[in-house]
């Protein structure tokens, strides 16, 4: 039989003459299904299939003589054209036996690639190979009966699971098996509890009857089936040799299924596959093949040649299209869901100016649909990585829900005012906007009126000074943020929740009496309506500081001007900027002409005059924006909070299941979960860092889904350190001996003990025996080594538990022996360890091995407490999606009501 690492040597032999073909996966698809499933695209290989791998590993180990000869194969199509290009780039004959009915596209392929094309009649195809091969003295490669061919064809998913990770289902079209024994041998390498399953035609069901009996069963007549590929009558004895040994199951498609799955490979993937291929796809899409929820899944997708004639037999009523999916469509998922590496797509609503289009281009692919209604956008976001929104367009959390890819919204005029940037933000969606031009030179127009302010009626100074402004709307944020590096306090006076009041943490919201009694220097920037006329009268001027300055930019009946006219001849407040009069103003009022000449009034053009000069495009820094927001692998935003199944949760270190008992207890009477994990994505696994108590307590409470944050490892701050172990004796006679914990350690098979000095200490993790070294209470140091063979880790967790049984443990970061003692007085020892790096540390985690408990510390930014989360309503039976869609409610609440708490600054997560 052939052996697995035969594959590798394929990989090996193939290398920069095969294309490592991409792996795709849709959120549709995941979220109808339950499972998370990847499409490994042979389609996009040398000849649009995967045959290629093999024809080139066979052709390619050939000796001089056999190359001389020329090869012969018999072939519908992939296989041939893969042999004939792979002859050409080798410099050798090919002569192809072809039936007479295969895909005219696939016989002209393989004629432009320079093979010979003998025609035949299907059923006698191999007889007439035979006789060429007796007439010629070629060289058969056979298209599945080969073991190179076979290692080659394996190459495929060698490299899914290299790039995936370990897979639950592997799902493979069958033919005459070549590809399922090479993925089966495949998954031998890389996944061995892997179950490999076979798809074929139920027209064609000779691989799995054969599977099944032990026996090759051979078809009388050439399967009458849609997928042209798999038109053999009976598999190869090497195949089935494999296939009994390590393929774990046979399944059967009808050509209906096989139809639909074709069909939403073409509408959902966005890319053309041949029916073929999409038999791997077709008993996952109908249902009709049953497995856990949250299996990762694998589909081998054979291969893209399809002739456009042939899709008219895909042709038929759209109500069949679903092939019996009885799963409902999702309609929500976080922001992090959708973690397959796809080229970027973008959604562009609004025009948009060639540059800025141009830059959205470099990073995928655009399509435009003006001003698309919502109807549109529910069925069309869900493709899409990010979305520049028209000004016309209301962008609600009901549209934002099926946006399950997005990163980005993006808004070209720089107003949020419809966008739900609550809902996107809890969704983990950057929004992308350039403030208003206007906003910008009403800001910085405002930003001088304060100094001029400052320099004529007060000490010229801005630092420390309280700025009280009165909207925040775009203006607003503005002049906060220019006011902030003056290093004023900004009290802000919003009475509705704008946009920008949620994008900025750098502000106190403050009703008006409080910003009127506290603010030195008090703007206005509201729109005026009949709410806002006047919003500044005699009984607000009242409330001001006796030194207070007053500025507004904005329409002159935001002020009554005869009371602050009253207000400055008194003496109440210190100077006033105003601008002059519009040209509206025809008739100006005794007061108003009195104000602008006033002593303590500082006059300024009319903003509208300065607007009118003023014309700046920021298409081209949104799309910036919307570049940098979709190219960046993790969002590092304020709430990375998910909900995710408990099974792609995994801790990094032992569990105190004494403690999780008590914890069981507490949520059960709480009904809240507070704090919630904090985790890392690495390996398409959750990696706890903090609260794998909290999560093992869920589990036990049969919770199927966690509330978890998710933080970037890269981000700033994000640190990992080491804690040493203070092992003291629990009786007071032990105290001043490490002898009777060494002769406990010594029990540890694998470990071997042995003294060193002070100077050999040094640098002594460098070497990858070493586990960690003792320093006892005299000073003096034992190494602790893994003996070849064993687990590191399994002795570290051994030495752990055996020192934790033995005596009473404690953290530290101390060495020194004499402090030690003093804060642990019956000391025996320290354990010193070595520096872990994160990395190692999650790909631990990620096989399911575990450090000590205690050993690890992380320190982590923007820690997320007192979420509060009913854990009631966390535990509802119902879809995955159903259930984000309540959290992404409950955030958006708790942010419009600021209850949500973040430590921005680093945390280091120690205990519960």
């Amino acid at each position: 039989m052939i052996a697995p690492e035969a594959v590798l040597e394929a990989a090996a032999q193939i290398a920069g003459h095969a294309h490592h073909t991409p792996v795709l996966s849709s959120t549709t698809l995941n979220h109808q299904t339950q499972f998370q499933v990847f499409f490994k695209c042979e389609n996009f290989q040398r000849v649009g299939a995967f045959k290629f791998r093999g024809a080139y590993n066979a052709i390619s180990r050939l000796d001089e003589q056999e190359r001389r000869a020329g090869v012969i194969t018999h072939s519908s199509g992939n296989h041939a054209q893969g042999i004939a290009l792979a002859a050409r780039l080798l410099d050798v004959k090919a002569t192809v036996v072809m039936p007479e009915d295969a895909p005219p596209n696939k016989r002209q392929a393989t004629a432009a690639y320079g093979a010979t094309i003998v025609p035949c009649d299907a059923l006698v195809r191999e007889e007439v190979t035979a006789r060429l091969i007796e007439e010629n003295g070629y060289r058969l490669i056979h298209p599945f009966d080969n073991p190179h061919i076979i290692a080659g064809q394996g190459t495929a998913a060698l490299e899914l699971f290299d790039e995936v990770g370990p897979l639950d289902y592997l799902f493979v079209p069958v033919g005459g098996g070549g590809l399922i024994s090479g993925s089966a041998l495949a998954a031998q390498l890389r996944a061995r509890r892997c179950r490999v399953v076979g798809v074929e035609p139920a027209a064609g069901d000779d691989a799995g009857r054969s599977w099944r009996s032990g026996e090759i069963i051979r078809l009388d007549t050439v399967p009458d089936t849609i997928a042209d590929g798999l038109r053999t009558r009976a598999i190869g004895h090497l195949n089935i040799e494999i296939m009994r040994r390590y393929v774990s199951d046979m399944t059967s498609v009808s050509e209906a299924e096989i139809m639909a799955a074709t069909e939403y490979i073409w509408s959902r993937l966005k890319i053309i596959v041949e029916p073929s291929a999409a038999v791997a796809l077709a008993p996952i899409l109908s249902g009709h093949y049953e497995m856990p929820p949250g299996s990762r899944i694998g589909v081998l997708l054979s291969g893209g040649n399809v002739s456009l004639s042939a899709t008219q037999a895909l042709a038929r009523p759209a109500v069949q299209a679903s092939a019996g999916l009885n799963v409902p469509p999702a309609k929500v998922a976080v922001a992090g869901d959708a973690r397959e590496r796809k080229p970027s797509r973008l959604l562009v609503c609004a025009p948009i100016e060639q540059q800025a289009l141009n830059t959205l281009q470099e990073v995928g692919e655009v399509d435009i649909i003006y001003d698309a209604d919502e109807e549109t956008l529910i069925s069309r976001i869900g493709d899409y990585h990010a979305l520049i929104a028209s000004p016309n367009q209301r962008i609600n959390s009901h549209v934002i829900k099926y946006g399950y890819n997005l990163k980005a919204i993006g808004s070209l005029d720089g107003n949020l005012d419809k966008i739900d940037v609550s809902a996107a933000r809890a969704l983990g969606i950057q929004i992308c906007y350039a403030p208003d031009s206007r906003a910008v030179t009403i800001a910085e127009h405002t930003v001088g009126r304060l100094l001029a302010l400052a320099n004529r009626f007060s000490d010229g100074r801005l630092a420390g000074k309280t700025l009280g402004l009165i909207g925040f709307g775009l203006v607003g944020r503005q002049v906060a943020q220019r006011a902030a590096a003056f290093d004023m306090r900004i009290l802000v006076n919003q009475p509705r929740l704008t946009p920008e009041l949620v994008l900025d943490s750098g502000v106190e919201s403050a009703d008006l009496v409080y910003l009127l009694q506290h603010s030195d220097f008090i703007s206005l920037h509201v729109p005026f309506s009949e709410e806002t006329e006047a919003i500044i009268g005699p009984e607000e001027l009242s409330l001001m500081k006796p030194g207070a300055l007053l500025v507004n930019t904005g329409h002159t009946d935001l002020v009554d001007e005869k009371q602050l006219l009253a207000a400055l001849d008194a003496g109440l407040l210190a100077g006033a900027a105003l601008s002059s009069l519009p040209p509206v103003v025809v008739h100006p009022t005794e007061y108003a002409l009195a104000l602008r000449n006033h002593e303590h009034v500082i006059i300024s053009p009319h903003i509208s005059s300065i607007l009118s000069h003023q014309m700046r495009d920021h298409s081209l820094d949104v799309a910036r924006q919307i570049v940098s927001a979709v190219s960046r692998r993790r969002a590092s935003e304020t709430l990375d909070l998910e909900i995710v199944p408990v099974e792609r949760i995994v801790p990094h270190e032992a569990i105190d299941m004494k403690r999780v008992a008590r914890l069981v207890e507490r949520l059960e009477d709480d009904g809240k979960l507070v704090n919630p994990p904090v985790t890392t994505f690495w390996k398409d696994r959750y990696i706890i860092l903090d609260g794998a108590t909290r999560y093992s307590a869920l589990c036990q409470l049969d919770y199927r889904h966690a509330i978890v944050q998710v933080v970037d490892k890269d981000r700033t701050g994000f640190q990992l350190h080491t804690w040493y172990h203070a092992i003291s004796a629990e009786e007071p006679q032990n105290a001043m001996s490490f002898n009777e914990l060494a002769a406990e350690l010594e029990k540890i098979k694998g470990l071997r003990l042995r003294s060193i000095n002070a100077d050999e200490s040094q640098g002594i993790f460098s070497r990858p025996e070493v586990i960690c070294y003792f320093i006892d209470r005299e000073g003096g140091m034992t190494l602790a080594e893994v003996e070849p063979g064993i687990s590191k880790l399994a002795v570290m967790n051994s030495i752990v538990d055996a020192y934790n049984a033995w005596g009473a443990v404690e953290r530290t970061l101390l060495t020194d022996v004499e402090r030690l003692i003093a804060q642990f007085p019956q000391l025996v020892g320290v354990a010193v360890y070595p520096q872990f790096q994160p990395e190692e540390v999650f790909d631990a985690a990620a096989e399911g091995i575990l450090l000590p408990a205690g050993l690890t510390r992380f320190v982590i930014p923007g820690r997320i407490l007192r979420l509060n989360a009913d854990l009631a309503r966390l535990k509802r039976d119902e879809p995955l999606a159903e259930k984000r869609a309540w959290f992404n409610d409950f955030l958006a609440g708790k942010l419009s009501r600021s209850r949500l708490r973040v430590y921005q600054e680093p945390v280091v997560l120690l205990d519960e």
